[in-house]
């Protein structure tokens, strides 16, 4: 079942949809088929139950004296508790008749019309002329919870994305086909390294997400501390679309992870190290550290991200998947490099409604290469938009973004739009159900 959907998740083109959704429909019922309990005798017909999606857990290696005591009185009724649940509530979905899974079945669809001008570089060809482009998107996620007798929890999830095609090209993707099982991750997903995504910016259903091939061992050592050990191939997801990905690779990238997170704060850092094609072959390392604080001031909300991530022949694992998408047009999978990627994001909610958003970066990557004393791909965005959100599940804004590219690569072919200004300005709505 995982290498039918990781062989499903390396065509991005169109003609995969059926196949999608029979592969969706195939992690739905696999907790049934293949881990289903004894069977039992007949019972009178039932209707369908609401339920929760209750992911599998697995205790600390290291809880405290604080926390024992606090799971031993957690049947206790508790006001502040059920405050908390209702801030961040599960995913709810239904036991259908006959079943003991629970099934939940979610999407977005989301709209906008963007005007796009443009300024050439001078170290790169005569820019598209302006434009303004209609885009559509539906995302799409079903996922299972199954609880065994022996009180093993097992998960699954499948997810992908529809784009509406852009110059008769469709970007359609697959985002997640995961089964999780007690602390285990096997399938598609996001890549471990990963931190900041861009959830609040438009630009993050425009662009698929870099999602990879991954076997994950996530371990929590305490209440607050949890560590992921990942096996990863870019090849087998959507991060081959963002990244340039070579062949004749023999073994996958590992990532090493450690999370914080406690009270306002996220921390994250991560390592990864990967095999870089060639003669001879030879091993890319990255790094990153990541932090968000959310708080409350005057009545109102508010976070702040903050990112640096490093990397030497590891280009694939700095910037956003804007400048991912951009290198991965210039570059080859055997390029030396080395380059860090810095990222600053801020939310503040001025409302119950009303939200705004915005964040600036920087990507830069040296790239040595034959003939030239060094090559340069230098990206700044800064990007701001403001939310309307009247009602749950339903969202309307406008996003205004500037990005500056300086590609400097000597006998590479820059493609047209790539190196210069652009100006990108959008208004969007979005429905979730």
């Amino acid at each position: 079942m995982i290498i039918a959907l990781m062989a499903c998740g390396s065509e991005l083109g169109g003609g995969w949809t059926g196949t999608a959704l029979l592969a969706g429909l195939g992690l739905a019922l696999l907790p049934q088929i293949v881990l289903a309990a004894p069977a039992r005798p007949a019972q009178a017909p039932s209707f369908a139950r609401a339920c929760t999606i209750a992911l599998p857990e697995t205790p600390p290696l290291f809880a405290s004296e604080a926390a024992t005591a606090a799971d031993a009185s957690e049947d206790e009724p508790d006001d502040d508790s059920d405050e908390e649940e209702d801030d961040d509530p599960p995913e709810r979905g239904l036991i259908l008749p006959g079943s003991a899974t629970c099934l939940s079945i979610t999407g977005t669809v989301s709209a906008g019309m963007q005007r796009d001008s443009y300024r050439a570089s001078r170290l790169g060809p005569a820019p598209p002329s302006d434009t303004t482009s209609f885009s559509v998107s539906a995302a799409f996620r079903i996922a299972t919870s199954h609880e065994l007798s022996s009180g093993l929890r097992i998960g699954t999830a499948f997810g992908f994305t529809l784009y509406s095609p852009v110059d008769g090209v469709s970007e359609n993707s697959i985002d997640e086909a995961t089964i999780l099982i007690g602390p285990w991750t096997f399938g598609l997903d996001a890549s471990r390294f990963s931190f900041w995504t861009g959830d609040e910016f438009i630009f993050s259903t425009r662009v698929p997400s870099r999602t990879v091939g991954v076997i994950a061992l996530e371990l929590p050592l305490t209440e607050s501390w949890t560590a992921t050990l990942a096996l990863e191939d870019p090849a087998l997801g959507n991060a081959s679309v963002t990244a340039p990905v070579g062949t004749g690779r023999r073994i996958p990238d590992a990532v090493g992870r450690l999370v914080y997170a406690q009270g306002g704060w996220t921390v994250h850092g991560a390592l990864a190290l990967r095999e870089i094609p060639g003669t001879p072959s030879r091993f890319g390392r990255a790094g990153i550290i990541g932090a968000t604080y959310e708080g409350e001031a005057f009545g109102h909300g508010w976070n702040l991200t903050a990112q640096l991530a490093g990397a030497i022949d590891g280009a694939p694992y700095i910037g956003s998947q804007l400048d991912a998408r951009t290198v991965s047009r210039v570059l080859l999978a055997s390029d030396a490099t080395r380059g860090f990627s810095a990222l600053v994001s801020g939310r503040y909610e001025w409302t119950e409604q009303i939200a705004s958003n915005a964040y600036l970066s920087r990507y830069w990557l040296e790239v040595p290469l034959a003939n030239q004393i060094r090559g340069e791909i230098r990206i700044d965005r800064l990007a701001a938009n403001l939310v309307w959100t009247p009602v749950e599940g339903f969202k309307a804004g406008i996003e205004s973004s500037i990005a500056w590219a300086k590609i400097a690569l000597t006998g590479r072919e820059i493609p047209i739009g790539l190196a210069g200004r652009q100006i990108s300005t959008q208004v969007f709505v979005e429905r979730s159900f």
